[in-house]
């Protein structure tokens, strides 16, 4: 008979930072429009589309990082929202 191999649960790969692709542009253009706009340049999705992900990974680290020193491997909404009050 054939061994079966023992498998065991990994976490995700790391995105690396070439693979980031921010929030579909869409919805970042629903965003500024929501805020007013009724023009918007695609470099002006483009830029905003950075910053979000840009902040939304600091706060992300934040929030692992308060997750560890809780001693839990879960990231939770109060994680997030502590996170980012902290910024």
């Amino acid at each position: 008979m054939a061994k079966k191999k023992k498998v065991t649960k990994k976490a995700p790969a790391k995105i690396k930072s070439s693979d980031k692709t921010g929030f579909a542009n869409a919805r970042v253009e629903r965003l500024i429009r929501d805020a007013g706009a009724f023009r918007v340049s695609g470099e002006a999705i483009d830029s905003l589309n950075s910053v979000l992900s840009e902040e939304c990974l600091k706060i992300a680290k934040i929030a692992v990082e308060i997750t560890t020193n809780s001693g839990r491997k879960t990231v939770k909404g109060e994680d997030i929202k502590l996170a980012a009050s902290r910024m």
